[in-house]
């Protein structure tokens, strides 16, 4: 029977997995020591991974990395957004028209996931958030899908450097056919390079075409219900 608090075998996989995204080539020494598991817990669930070939092994050095698996995985999830097919083209010229990087994101439980980017072809980049999980609560795209679940209307929200020093990120939302938030679209870049006067124009920008996304999603719903 698993004891109350204890973490099942999956729980312990997925956060295997959490772990090398954050930082690549750690040894079973150093897995045991961040997971807070034996050596021989943390051997067996590499192995299990190592078989389906979601972490690989360096042979000379022995350390675990993440395997070719997860990006097909990726991929397919990718591909299940069936809403994301249909916004990406606001999203690339938004990131076009702004010359910075722009996400989305989605919640997952108290925690935003950051899904899709088309980065900025700018010299100066953030670190990329893909893949990476932050409490909702404190970044810009969590709050304003957090909001827009208690309101009707497409809420702007800001971070200046809380989440990540020297990062800004502002955020709004995008509704499905039935108004209800499905993700946050976020315009992320280095604060030094987000000048004050420029602010204003961005929210603006974001806010239109976080709308007339949502307008393409519902027609495109409404479309695909009449055939």
């Amino acid at each position: 029977m698993k004891k109350k608090g204890a973490k099942t075998s999956i729980e312990k996989a997925l956060d295997l997995i959490e772990t090398l995204k954050e930082k690549e080539h750690l040894g079973v020494t150093e897995l045991s020591s961040i997971l807070g598991l034996n050596k021989n817990n943390v051997f067996r669930i590499l192995a299990t991974l190592e078989v389906k070939g979601i972490v690989e092994q360096d042979k000379e050095t022995e350390h675990y990395k993440l395997g070719m698996k997860l990006l097909s995985l990726e991929h397919a999830y990718l591909q299940s957004l069936k809403f994301l097919k249909v916004i990406r083209p606001f999203i690339r010229a938004l990131r076009n028209k702004l010359q910075e990087s722009v996400y989305i994101s989605v919640l997952h439980k108290d925690s935003v996931v950051y899904i899709y980017s088309e980065d900025s072809k700018r010299s100066v980049l953030v670190n990329s958030r893909i893949g990476r999980r932050f409490p909702a609560d404190i970044t810009a795209s969590g709050k304003a899908l957090k909001k827009a679940l208690k309101t009707e209307d497409f809420p702007i929200e800001e971070d200046w450097e809380k989440v990540e020093p020297e990062v800004a990120e502002i955020a709004c939302i995008i509704r499905d056919d039935h108004n209800q938030p499905i993700a946050a679209v976020s315009i992320i870049l280095p604060a030094q390079r987000a000048k004050k006067e420029d602010i204003n124009l961005m929210k603006t920008i974001l806010q239109q075409t976080c709308i007339d996304a949502t307008e393409k999603l519902k027609e495109s719903q409404l479309s695909a219900n009449k055939r």
